[in-house]
């Protein structure tokens, strides 16, 4: 039985092909950001600030990629379906051609996958990060409370009394 295609079909099936090669685009970056949290995690625990800012500085990378590339996705779906710009993935799937429906669905399930966890561990990293900062407090808490008032030690080890102001120590 012969297939009648029309132009919109023909539109339809190409702007299907590019969001699904932007959706593969972005599964390996996605897989690439949840190492760099795995990563993340490690060197807050390790107190590696060095790395940890470098560490920072690549997952702002591949972010300002991933970001890019959800405007194509949005932009992709705008032209697939103009009436309802809005669709998400998992709600355009029935609607596009029946061939491509079962790589979108396996690109959906693996993007679910991949943003469940970078958003877990991401909650993680934060709340370990509190913690440090909440132990940093506590230890200028407890220093603050154990220097006699206005005492500080130069770096030649001599102690030197400070008239007043806060005191703030250099690393």
């Amino acid at each position: 039985m012969p297939v009648l295609m029309t132009s919109s079909v023909c539109l339809s099936e190409m702007e299907t092909l590019r969001l699904i090669e932007t959706l593969q685009e972005m599964e390996p970056l996605y897989q690439q950001l949840l190492s760099m949290l795995q990563n993340e995690k490690r060197l807050i625990i390790e107190a590696k600030t060095d790395q940890l800012v470098r560490c920072a500085r690549e997952k702002e990378v591949v972010l300002t990629r991933l970001a890019q590339l959800e405007e194509e996705r949005i932009a992709a779906t705008r032209r697939l379906f103009p009436q309802n710009p809005s669709l998400t993935l998992k709600t355009l799937i029935p609607l596009v051609v029946p061939v491509y429906r079962k790589k979108l669905e396996s690109l959906h399930h693996s993007l679910d996958v991949l943003t469940a966890s970078i958003t877990e561990l991401n909650q993680m990293n934060g709340i370990l990060i509190e913690r440090v900062l909440a132990q940093i407090s506590d230890l200028f808490a407890l220093l603050r409370h154990l220097t006699p008032a206005g005492e500080i030690y130069e770096p030649t080890g001599e102690m030197r009394r400070v008239s007043s102001g806060r005191i703030i120590g250099r690393g």
